[in-house]
């Protein structure tokens, strides 16, 4: 009677496990190492949309960010975006942002990869979504493979950087940001000025300092002054500076 009141208990205890819902930390947890070998630094987010944000510099002023997408339908499925650009702000798109510089990876693998590295669901013709189930070593195996396979067509689609670089958006952010780090550097004095949108308390181990010269920055430099615009210049400043 023990026995089989273990056993019950054992598969109850399974199908809760199999049912949980996969959460941000858990897939950062399962994927974090893989993608250190690809050359990805960990980034503490929680300003863009990624469910785990990774970001490594590729040169020439230009950073590849890969963002994670956990399942609303599937327990434990998840997928990722690369997103190429002068900022590090993960799915940042609109005004004349090339449109194929965010793109989810398993758009750039060829029927034969899909085959091997994917479930039959996404593996079958004029398929070119891609999802893996964290649950399985597997298979977040075959999700860092993707990304290694995925990222040289990426960032080799034809004319893709040359639109990046001329993207008058782009450079406008990216100017922001170069100009936040200057202000950071030369260590402005911070309390002369009139602050509406810094947050109270730092955000994602930003020091309060990153946000005091994004809007100043944001200010002097008219443009869109909120507290989205200072929070999203701010993280990105901070994250090229680390990754400089």
């Amino acid at each position: 009677m023990i026995k089989s009141t273990n056993r019950t208990l054992h598969h109850i205890l399974a199908l809760i496990k199999t049912s949980m819902k996969l959460t941000k930390s858990q897939l950062i947890r399962h994927t974090r190492n893989g993608l250190k070998e690809l050359g990805f630094k960990e980034i503490k987010d929680t300003i863009t949309p990624a469910q785990g944000l990774y970001i490594k510099s590729i040169g020439n002023g230009l950073y590849l960010s890969l963002g994670l997408t956990i399942s609303r339908y599937h327990e434990s499925m998840f997928t990722a975006s690369f997103y190429l650009s002068k900022t590090t702000t993960w799915a940042l798109v609109g005004n004349d942002i090339p449109k194929g510089s965010y793109e989810r990876i398993g758009r750039f693998l060829t029927r034969d990869e899909r085959i091997k590295l994917l479930g039959k669901e996404y593996s079958t013709p004029g398929v070119t979504d891609a999802w893996w189930n964290a649950e399985y070593e597997n298979e977040v195996a075959y999700f860092l493979e993707t990304v290694r396979i995925a990222e040289p067509p990426f960032i080799e689609q034809p004319g893709l950087i040359d639109e990046i670089k001329r993207s008058s958006f782009v450079n406008e952010l990216a100017l922001l940001s170069y100009l936040v780090i200057k202000e950071i550097k030369i260590g402005s004095n911070i309390n002369e000025f009139d602050y509406h949108f810094v947050p109270p308390k730092s955000i994602d181990n930003i020091p309060l300092e990153w946000f005091k010269a994004a809007e100043r920055v944001i200010t002097n430099e008219k443009a869109i002054l909120n507290l989205n615009t200072v929070k999203r210049l701010a993280a990105d400043a901070w994250r090229q500076n680390l990754l400089k």
